[in-house]
């Protein structure tokens, strides 16, 4: 058997993230959501200057796969330029469905049967909401209007309630209870999350990745946007202490504690070392090792700290190895109680902020965890880094990767974005 070749990220890039609201609708609202998977694919060829017809395979995860999202890793392939010969295939793990894909990305290339991989994921919440499931929510009623998402089969509920398949807002607060954190504390995440994000934002730590995209106002005019949108900067814990519960009355999580509905893309391009080498390329990060678990459908959210403790054994880590963390806030439940099981240093996750200030465009946070953490890790002279993100159904996918001293090239991902235009 032949030896197991080493995978890197040699760029990611993503759209801005527009809020995804019937009542105020976001800067993406009117815009299909491969269209935007468009953009991301074309601005990692145009910055990394690669032939379009050496790429092995086009990956696009998303838990949505109909209507404008159905097959879209062969439809962006065919829409973005590319040649016929270039596949396409959609991966579906809910939540964690890019992540997934960029595993799969990077097995392949290690293998040997690929050596350059798009890997992203996209999601139009805009388009496809996501219905909020409280305690006494009549799923059955709601599944008529969920049709083609909601087609559990019923055997399921032979074995786990079904809230535990579809309100993952009450396994947040399930896990909250559990280990015990509280409503202050989840209070004070939030804030710190939308702070992080701001000044994050206001500094520009994000230029090297969101791509400028230009889109049509409802008055006519244009405007070009490099910024996420649901990101408070003004916000305070007077504020957020204010906010009532949204899953049970006497719930912990508010709306500053969950994770923003957006719209959004991301893509990273995937290569052999040798392959990198050879085209000039710096690398932004090596992949180490790769996990994926499931877990009780109940605490779905709580799959983040083993799925993150078996990334770590199979590279031969320890939790003071790493350097940066990444996790995704689908709720704020999520960060803390990985701190608090694994004893981490609140300090090194999500530095830049996360989903509760920034948002979650579903199928595309995981390679968007993932791709933050490398920009950021270069910004640092940062050696390792750990992203993990858990997903509905109860499952949870981590992936650890590390920043070596690369031979000298052309660093692509530091290089400025070009502006796209939505039309």
């Amino acid at each position: 058997m032949a030896k197991l070749r080493e995978a890197v990220i040699v760029d990611f890039v993503r759209t801005p993230f527009g809020r995804a609201s019937k009542k105020r609708p976001g800067f993406f609202a009117d815009v299909r959501s491969d269209d935007l998977g468009i953009i991301a694919a074309q601005a990692l060829m145009k910055r990394t200057r690669v032939n379009p017809a050496s790429i092995d395979d086009i990956i696009m995860g998303t838990p949505t796969q109909i209507g404008e999202q159905a097959n879209v890793a062969r439809n962006i392939s065919l829409a973005a330029g590319f040649p016929f010969e270039v596949a396409g295939i959609s991966v579906d793990r809910a939540c964690c469905s890019s992540m997934a894909g960029a595993q799969f990305a990077a097995m392949a290339i290690q293998s040997g049967q690929a050596d350059i991989i798009i890997s992203g994921g996209l999601e139009s919440l805009s388009h496809f909401g996501n219905p909020v499931i409280l305690p006494d929510t009549d799923l059955w009623e709601l599944a008529k209007d969920y049709t083609a998402r909601w087609q559990a089969n019923p055997k399921i509920f032979e074995r786990i309630d079904p809230t535990d398949i579809m309100g993952l807002g009450l396994a947040a607060e399930t896990v909250a209870e559990k280990y015990d954190i509280s409503r202050e504390d989840l209070d004070q995440w939030a804030l710190t999350c939308n702070l992080r994000a701001a000044a994050a934002q206001r500094e520009g730590k994000f230029k090297d990745q969101i791509i400028p995209i230009e889109i049509k106002l409802p008055d006519g005019t244009s405007e070009l946007v490099d910024y996420d949108q649901c990101v408070k900067p003004d916000s305070t814990i007077e504020k957020i202490r204010s906010l009532p519960p949204i899953y049970k009355p006497d719930g912990r999580l508010n709306a500053a504690s969950c994770s923003k509905e957006t719209d959004g893309a991301a893509a990273a391009m995937f290569m052999s070392k040798e392959k990198a080498r050879e085209l000039g390329l710096k690398p932004m990060v090596t992949i180490r090792s790769m996990a994926w678990s499931g877990i009780e459908p109940g605490i779905a959210p709580y799959g983040v700290c083993p799925v993150s403790k078996k990334a770590l054994q199979r590279a031969g880590l320890s939790v003071g190895d790493i350097d940066l963390w990444e996790t995704n806030e689908a709720f704020a439940v999520v960060p803390l109680v990985l701190i608090k099981e694994l004893g981490i240093d609140p300090e090194k996750v999500n530095v830049n902020g996360g989903a509760c200030g920034i948002g979650h465009p579903v199928g595309a946070s995981g390679i968007w965890l993932l791709g933050t953490m490398a920009h950021e890790m270069n910004r640092r002279n940062a050696r390792y880094g750990l992203a993990s993100i858990p997903g509905g159904v109860g499952q949870a996918t981590a992936m650890l990767v590390e920043r070596e001293k690369y031979w000298k090239g052309r660093a692509a991902f530091l290089e400025k974005l070009e502006s796209a235009a939505l039309t």
